[in-house]
């Protein structure tokens, strides 16, 4: 048998190629590397615009991170507008390109298949990829894209490539590094290009569903359900660099003495049954100065509400975009002589006399601040559990103690800290096994299980009194 010789030796005279089908098939190929890379650069600020988190919070990506996606969606495009290019310059016979010769046919058959479908196959997913898979994920690239955005890259350019060599014999790889070198400069360039105005539509998304930037917790053990979306969400944010302002759930700035109204119609939707188990969330900004957390927790004292869940933030990206972290506290009754403010609504319950009617040993004075002391003596935040362990006893009271310069953030950070050294005492006890038995079984809890969890909680308390310097 006598194999045509054309088919395995013939090589591409570009020469009969007309300069006018060349510059035709680059502007098209650049033409649909743009139309592309707008399109999913549209498609990706549409999907943001859409969807908020379950915190009602919008997706806004960092500018390290919309780089890198401008440069994922750069280099599809530019690579996808190469393989057009190279079909619409090899789609007529010319010469070597016969229609005896099947390099011509596997070439365009090539640049046909893995291109347009992949375009198909990547538009359908990236709904699915947008909606669901970045609520469960988070946004973030590095962590979760880089790898399968570098292997996409480069399957995509190999196989560009693939059809290149079977016509061009000489000079192979200084046309492949000019080629190569010719994308890579058209990427970098293309991903500089921003197509809408994404700071204008931040600053929108932002207006009407504020992110309040909660401080961080060095307390990772979670003693709260994380999952009691019906809890009645209050917000503090700044409205000017000296002005505070309260809003409720929707986002409306309400006043202290609104809160009884908010509260009463929140207990007429929640079973009676729950009422004991739900509390009031506070998600404030981290720098908000204490003394007004201190007032709104006052205030819920005097509407018979003695605990607060501190919304803190949560550190796990697969899990922040549908809770934040939670820290429950008792309010402290010892507020009322500390914070001046008009009691309205219903009179003051009992409770608030508790640490009056009880009698402690002894005191610890703990200073908060940007510094640490305790009696006097600087303390860093890392060393404070072991220098708190010795005063976890229901005979000592520890007394936090503010100045006009305590932040959310400071006392948060003393307050995870002192819950720290607590669970680290219970644990010895087997309380984290205990408590989850106990929660686990909501509707037939055992009562000697619950009178065992009870004892380990009085035998190493959180006793906090409170006042400002």
């Amino acid at each position: 048998m006598k194999f045509n010789r054309i088919f395995y030796d013939s090589q591409v005279n570009f020469k009969s190629i007309s300069k006018k089908r060349i510059v035709l098939s680059i502007l098209l190929g650049l033409i649909s590397a743009i139309v592309l890379y707008s399109f999913y650069y549209v498609l990706r600020e549409t999907d943001r615009m859409l969807f908020l988190d379950f915190e009602g919070r919008p997706t806004i990506i960092s500018e390290s991170d919309r780089y890198l996606y401008n440069l994922f969606f750069a280099s599809i495009s530019v690579i996808l507008g190469n393989s057009v290019a190279i079909s619409y310059l090899f789609s007529r016979p010319q010469h070597v390109f016969s229609r005896r010769n099947n390099k011509r046919t596997r070439i365009l058959n090539d640049q046909a298949f893995l291109g347009p479908n992949f375009i198909y196959w990547f538009t359908k997913v990236w709904f699915l990829f947008g909606i669901f898979t970045s609520q469960f994920m988070g946004s973030e690239f590095i962590p979760n894209f880089m790898l399968p955005t570098i292997l996409v890259v480069i399957v995509l350019y190999l196989d560009s490539w693939k059809s290149l060599i079977l016509v061009i014999k000489k000079q192979r790889w200084k046309i492949q590094l000019v080629h190569l070198f010719t994308l890579v400069i058209l990427i970098l360039v293309l991903s500089k290009i921003n197509i809408t105005d994404y700071k204008s539509y931040d600053e929108n998304m932002l207006a009407l569903n504020p992110t309040v930037d909660v401080p961080s917790s060095l307390y990772q053990i979670d003693d709260h359900p994380k999952y009691y979306y019906e809890d009645l969400v209050f917000k503090m944010n700044f409205l000017s660099k000296s002005e505070i302002g309260l809003f409720n759930s929707e986002n409306e700035q309400i006043q202290l003495y609104e809160l009884y109204s908010y509260i009463n119609k929140w207990e007429e939707y929640v079973p009676e049954e729950l009422q004991s188990k739900m509390s009031p969330k506070l998600r404030a900004n981290k720098n908000i100065p204490i003394k007004y957390i201190k007032q709104f927790e006052l205030k819920l004292l005097e509407f018979s509400h003695i605990n607060i869940i501190y919304e803190v933030a949560n550190k796990d990206e697969t899990t922040s975009g549908f809770y934040n972290r939670q820290l429950k506290h008792r309010i402290s009754p010892s507020l009322q002589d500390e914070i001046a403010l008009i009691s309205e609504g219903p009179p003051r319950i009992p409770i608030l006399g508790f640490y009056k009617d009880y009698k402690f040993q002894d005191t610890l004075r703990l200073h908060v601040s940007n510094k640490i002391e305790i009696e006097n003596h600087e303390v860093p935040l890392k060393m404070l559990p072991r220098a708190l362990k010795n005063y976890i006893n229901k005979s000592t009271i520890i007394e936090y103690v503010y100045d006009d310069s305590t932040t959310y953030q400071d006392y948060i950070n003393v307050f995870s800290v002192h819950k720290t050294a607590v669970w680290e005492y219970r644990v010895t006890e087997n309380y984290d096994e205990i408590d989850s038995q106990y929660h686990r079984n909501q509707f037939s809890r055992d009562e000697e299980l619950n009178k065992e969890r009870s004892r380990i909680k009085e035998k190493y308390p959180i006793n906090i009194t409170e006042r400002f310097e």
